[in-house]
């Protein structure tokens, strides 16, 4: 055997290992027994393609290296519940992954045999093997549970799995180009060589890959503080708008009350009372305004009422808006904003006019400031990492007001939980009151 030939079987482990490193961190299609003799499965066919491999004529070892990708292709989609597209994503970092732990492990391997043990292969052979395999797939095993654990699934697109084979192949090609020609600038003469250029290429390649996740990863981070941004302005916006056209319209109130005497004092015949009775009832229904304690909410809460009272929503509301002195004024128009937003937006639809209901609280709860907000809903809906998935079929550019709520709860300490069950739909916040969460605040305008 050539040097620089890693044994087909060691080959076939370190595919077989890679595919399993993302059967284990991607959302799984089988569990349990059927999972692992699935695995076990796979693991046969691994190792009976490298033997098979390992008796063709070198004319035939590229299309050997297709078959071998291929095969790995399958084991993911077979083993995770991921989609073909998807596929092509993780089998090319599979793929590269696997090369570099077979052509590192093997590096060592021929280093301590020759060096160390004195050119006796076979006592060293295992031991590194399990050395080298061990600690390359279970840091990379960790490193893709931090990518998971922290939600930062960003999905593939079609540029993403492009971009992921093109990286493959690239790597693969410069990393054995000795094996096709040794008369190239980067082609390496001796063994010591080609491990080097080989393990060096498959780490950069390696490389690669991650920085192309941070880079997908602060994009979308981008994306997301955008929208939310945007979602906040709107929300102040509608806040400053509500709070001009509220003082207008008291303006106009107070006109109307001083018409309506006049009117009352050049007579009382039926007609006229039954118009100004008319009048007045228009009156209150303006006047009803909201008095907690926050201008601020005052203002959203008056503005959504008005909106529900003309759509046929009924809106309640009992809060104490004192205990909103520590927030500031964007991030309440944010929460209330928002959530007022979504839940007229899934009633505002339902033919039954007793779904058509929206509650909403504020109060103190063992020094915690609860948030509630609860709306009928027709069906209950879909949720991914604790949110809602959005209906709406431009989900790339909603579903940031539930977000922005969630922010803005974190931002003072708090948290947000959301829970649907029996055509009833809630959004709870715990904020804790003074202390850090007063200092993380502003005072309110």
């Amino acid at each position: 055997m050539n040097g620089a030939d890693i044994p087909r079987i060691y080959t076939a482990i370190a595919e077989w290992t890679a595919c399993m490193i993302y059967a284990l961190t991607l959302k799984r299609r089988f569990k349990g027994a059927k999972s692992a003799a699935a695995a076990a499965l796979f693991l046969s066919a691994f190792i009976g393609l490298q033997i098979g491999a390992g008796e063709l004529p070198v004319s035939l070892w590229i299309p050997g290296m297709v078959a071998a990708v291929l095969l790995m292709y399958f084991c993911i989609f077979a083993l995770c519940g991921v989609k073909p597209l998807e596929t092509v994503f993780w089998t090319a970092r599979a793929f590269v992954l696997a090369e570099f732990a077979a052509s590192l492990e093997w590096q060592f391997y021929y280093y301590v045999a020759e060096t160390v043990a004195g050119g006796d292969r076979a006592a060293v052979g295992i031991p590194v093997l399990a050395v080298f395999y061990s600690a390359v797939f279970t840091g990379t095993y960790f490193l893709e549970r931090r990518y998971k654990a922290g939600n930062l699934d960003l999905g593939v697109s079609y540029r993403d799995a492009v971009a992921a084979a093109g990286i493959a192949v690239a790597v693969f090609a410069i990393s054995n180009i000795s094996f096709i020609s040794r008369d190239t600038p980067i082609s390496g003469q001796y063994a010591g060589e080609i491990f080097y250029i080989r393990t060096l290429v498959d780490l950069c390649g390696i490389l690669l890959f991650y920085a192309h996740q941070e880079q997908r990863l602060w994009m979308r981070a981008k994306f997301e503080l955008n929208a939310m941004g945007g979602a906040l302005e709107r929300q102040y916006g509608q806040y400053v708008y509500f709070k001009d056209n509220i003082e207008s319209l008291n303006r106009k109130m107070h006109d109307f009350k001083n018409q309506i005497a006049a009117i009352e004092a050049e007579g009382d015949g039926v007609k006229k009372a039954g118009y100004i009775e008319e009048v007045k009832k228009g009156i209150r229904y303006y006047e009803a305004q909201y008095d907690t304690g926050s201008k601020v909410l005052d203002t959203i809460l008056t503005g959504k009422s008005m909106y529900c009272a003309g759509h046929g929503i009924t809106f309640t509301c009992v809060a104490d808006g004192a205990l909103l002195r520590f927030i500031n004024v964007m991030d309440i128009c944010s929460i209330f904003g928002n959530a007022l937003d979504n839940a007229i937006e899934s009633v505002e639809p339902l033919a039954d006019p007793e779904k058509k209901l929206i509650k909403t609280a504020v109060y103190a709860q063992n020094n915690l400031l609860a948030i509630r907000f609860e709306n009928g809903i027709e069906e209950t809906p879909r949720f991914k990492d604790g949110l809602p998935v959005t209906t709406k079929n431009d989900r790339e550019n909603h579903g940031y007001g539930v977000k922005s709520i969630k922010a803005a709860a974190e931002k003072y300490g708090g948290s947000m939980k959301i829970s649907a069950d029996n055509q009833w739909f809630a959004l709870y916040l715990l904020i804790p009151m003074g202390g850090e969460a007063e200092r993380r605040g502003r005072p309110r305008s």
